[in-house]
């Protein structure tokens, strides 16, 4: 019997359900792995393109890693009932506005009992009124810092909460789906050409849907294929050549059809951003030209242009073809028009990763494999950075580990073809200013990348500070994850990148782009400014796996999106250009 999808929970819904049990077990003190064992199956289900409340109907949702019996069973339950008897229990012990309090920054399970405990908070709400009057700090371990720190935190919880970024996502989850919705439009024999457009396109790090375009002469043909794909949960919308639908993992999904001859009008209109789309129907305005998503039309004549291509959607107004990183409305319509736009940095452009990690540290693979897996992309050379001795959590290395694990690369470097293996480490800039470990260690290395994972709440002059002593440091040649921030998790501490990328002119030192898609840092738009005033960046991984040498290509695409071309990157050239020392 066919099951009816509009009955089942979405992935969403059976996500959050695992996430909430998790969080519950971790106010409640529960072990790390059962806790991560509810997490792990929550983000697998967040992210799953079918429908897992359908796998579990069929009896195949064990066949995913790490779902066991006892979250199967839950699953059943709740499917069945609505609920699931073991985290009413939890929801009994604890107010479920505590959940949000322990996700603010700062808190956690530990302060966010202490402060149920002790001062009477429930929810977000009572924690404001706790600090407002002054009753967080009187409890030990608090103070008035962290009372100011938590009002600070609850504004930009309200801040997202209210606006619209708490939808977003962050590209690199929704980009599979994306990519696999269109390699299923392209196979249809009705299609002759489909991408995906808007944010996602323009290579945001974060988007709130997909927008598709397709060109086809067969619009419900089209319709009707796509609205059997498995990943889609329900249809919420059809005309004639527009349907709009909704994906197990909540994603909003807008498909337009067109015909082939206007194909390039629609894929611009839809690609936007708003912002540069306007911009460019004022510059077609005053050249005599109307764009619209169908066609170009000559005001004077009523001659209407279709496009099959963007690029004969910009040529027919007289600019040159405008890459989709850079449609925002920040001076491209105008370096269009002069012919100065830069030829943008690409991925093949990167000869090397200069921050990665290993299992020497955090990372989840040895030297040898990392090493392996560089080479396999085409990277010509590869530098280990690991954490230093603060971040005990990952295992960070002391002077006498890091000599050692200098031996090894040394030794891996000798017997390994066809790529330079480079030691290095990423070491922690203290909260007093001070490097993690002494220079006469940092002078054995290859290369230093210098960071700050601790002190985010301390004022700019205190961050600018801690930020300049790493950059004078003779051994640190860059600066890794420059503003800290964390997408939908952190937001940047106090970073005055103008006066950063000035010092890091002055002492030669590289300013990072770091690929991980939660991270992107620095902003495509402080990357700008920064190779503007002369700064040097570099594209790095932060890899902690092999796969995550696909980080590369997110920290390329906010390169992109800034403006840089290959000569901003230091590391699209060899390694002996670059060299050990300043």
């Amino acid at each position: 019997m066919a099951i009816d999808r509009a009955d089942l929970p979405s992935n969403g819904e059976l996500a959050g359900l695992l996430q909430t049990i998790a969080d519950y077990l971790s106010l409640d003190g529960e072990s790390q792995y059962r806790i991560l064992a509810y997490e792990r199956a929550a983000a697998l289900f967040s992210g799953h393109p079918v429908s897992i409340a359908e796998m579990a109907s069929h009896g195949a949702l064990r066949e995913l890693p790490g779902i066991g019996a006892a979250l199967e069973a839950k699953v059943l339950e709740y499917m069945a009932t609505g609920r699931v008897a073991f985290l009413e229990k939890l929801r009994e012990r604890y107010p479920e506005g505590l959940l949000t309090v322990m996700h603010l920054p700062g808190m956690g399970p530990k302060k966010t009992r202490l402060v149920w405990e002790a001062a009477g908070v429930a929810d977000i709400r009572d924690l404001e009124r706790a600090c407002r009057e002054g009753r967080i700090r009187e409890i030990p371990g608090m103070g008035e810092r962290t009372e100011a720190k938590l009002l600070r935190a609850i504004e930009a919880w309200a801040a997202k909460t209210a606006g619209e970024e708490g939808l977003r996502r962050l590209r690199s989850l929704v980009e599979p789906q994306a990519a696999h919705m269109v390699a299923a439009l392209r196979a249809l024999p009705a299609v002759v050409a489909a991408d995906h457009a808007g944010s996602l396109r323009r290579l945001r790090p974060t988007v709130r849907d997909i927008d598709l375009v397709v060109a086809s002469f067969d619009p419900g043909l089209v319709m009707d294929a796509f609205s059997t794909l498995p990943e889609l949960a329900r249809i919420e919308e059809r005309g004639e050549t527009k349907l709009v639908a909704t994906t197990h993992t909540g994603l909003g999904v807008d498909l337009r059809i067109v015909g082939p001859q206007s194909y390039g009008n629609l894929l611009q209109h839809s690609t936007g951003s708003a912002d540069h789309n306007v911009a460019l129907r004022g510059y077609a305005q005053r050249r005599g030209y109307k764009i619209s998503e169908y066609h170009v039309e000559h005001l004077e004549s009523g001659r209407l242009i279709t496009c099959a291509t963007e690029a004969e959607v910009y040529g027919s107004v007289g600019l040159a073809y405008i890459p989709p990183e850079l449609r925002e409305n920040q001076g491209e319509i105008e370096a269009a028009e002069a012919g100065r736009l830069p030829d943008l940095v690409d991925l093949p452009d990167l000869r090397g990763d200069l921050h990665v990690h290993s299992d020497w540290t955090d990372g989840r693979a040895s030297l040898e494999t990392m090493a392996v897996a560089a080479r396999d992309r085409g990277l010509t050379y590869l530098c280990f950075c690991d954490h230093s001795q603060s971040l005990a959590m990952t295992g960070g290395l002391n002077p006498e580990r890091l000599l050692a694990q200098i031996e090894a690369i040394r030794a891996l470097d000798a017997r390994l073809e066809g790529i330079r293996v480079l030691a290095g480490i990423e070491v922690d800039i203290l909260a007093d200013g001070r490097l993690d470990l002494p220079d006469d260690v940092l002078a054995r290395l290859d290369f230093v990348t210098a960071s700050i994972h601790s002190g985010f709440g301390q004022p700019q002059a205190r961050i600018m500070e801690r930020l300049a002593n790493a950059v004078r440091n003779p051994y640190v040649r860059s600066i890794g994850h420059p503003t800290g921030r964390l997408l939908g998790r952190r937001e940047p501490y106090e970073v005055d990148v103008e006066t950063l990328a000035r010092l890091a002119v002055e002492t030669g030192t590289y300013l990072e782009i770091n690929g991980s898609p939660d991270r992107l840092d620095l902003t495509a738009p402080a990357a700008r400014r920064a190779a503007a005033l002369g700064a040097a960046l570099v594209v790095c991984s932060d890899a902690h796996s092999p796969s995550d040498f696909e980080n590369l290509r997110f920290g390329i695409g906010e390169a992109r999106r800034g403006w840089l071309r290959s000569d901003d990157v230091a590391n699209t050239r060899p390694w002996e250009s670059l060299g050990r020392s300043r």
